[in-house]
């Protein structure tokens, strides 16, 4: 059975949305680990300017809060995308990518 070209390009759009977030929650996660870097490495410094380093403090807790804003919306396009799956008929011609979008759902709705 084949997909109707409108069904299989909102499906296509939402799995392309998962992982569009999910890549954007593991950058957040990377930018966390290199500004704890750039701050470890201010404070090694043979005089670390204080203003700076509360300016990097700062850095770091704004790029902490990106990740459960993250989880947050990865977890709610997931939750769509299953929904959309539940609710329309994805033929065998998108089998491939419909269980990309079963291993994102099992990944992240809960």
């Amino acid at each position: 059975m084949a997909t109707d070209a409108q069904t299989a390009k909102t499906f296509k759009v939402r799995v392309a949305s998962v992982k569009r977030i999910e890549k954007d929650l593991v950058y957040a996660k990377k930018e966390v680990e290199q500004e704890k870097e750039r701050l470890e490495k201010m404070q090694g410094a043979d005089e670390p300017d204080a203003y700076r380093l509360r300016q990097q403090k700062q850095v770091i807790e704004e790029s902490k809060a990106m990740v459960p804003d993250a989880m947050r919306r990865l977890k709610k396009a997931a939750e769509d995308l299953q929904m959309f799956m539940e609710r329309e008929m994805i033929g065998e011609d998108l089998a491939e990518l419909k269980e990309e979008a079963e291993d994102l759902c099992d990944k992240y709705c809960q």
